[in-house]
């Protein structure tokens, strides 16, 4: 068996890594939330500093319509969606675990 290629991660469409799905309580915009998260997608075992910093320090968004490129595993998407619940809030990413991460943890938190 081959060694796992170290370059391979979520930079990827398709990562190669082995998903291993965990679940992880994390803080958004005031809310504590449990959201789904797995390897091969950034920052999977926590909220990361810098986005926890941007979630602490952006004003609330204004707008019908919300983009966030580079979602992860979601958690600006999830921010944006509950600070404006009339907005339509797109994620996008080249990796496909993310964003199926990202519609699932939406889907549970009703947004």
């Amino acid at each position: 068996m081959a060694p796992e290629n170290p370059a391979q991660h979520y930079f990827v469409s398709d990562p190669s890594v082995a998903e291993k799905p965990r679940r992880i309580t994390v803080e958004l915009r005031g809310r504590t939330v449990d959201v789904g998260t797995a390897a091969g997608v950034f920052s999977p075992s926590d909220l990361d500093k810098g986005t926890a910093a941007l979630l602490r320090n952006v004003p609330d968004p204004h707008g019908r319509n919300l983009l966030d490129i580079g979602c992860g595993w979601g958690p600006i998407t999830l921010a944006l969606a509950l600070a404006a619940p009339s907005a339509t809030v797109t994620a996008v990413d080249v990796n496909e675990r993310s964003l199926r991460l990202t519609a699932a943890n939406a889907r549970e938190l009703g947004l």
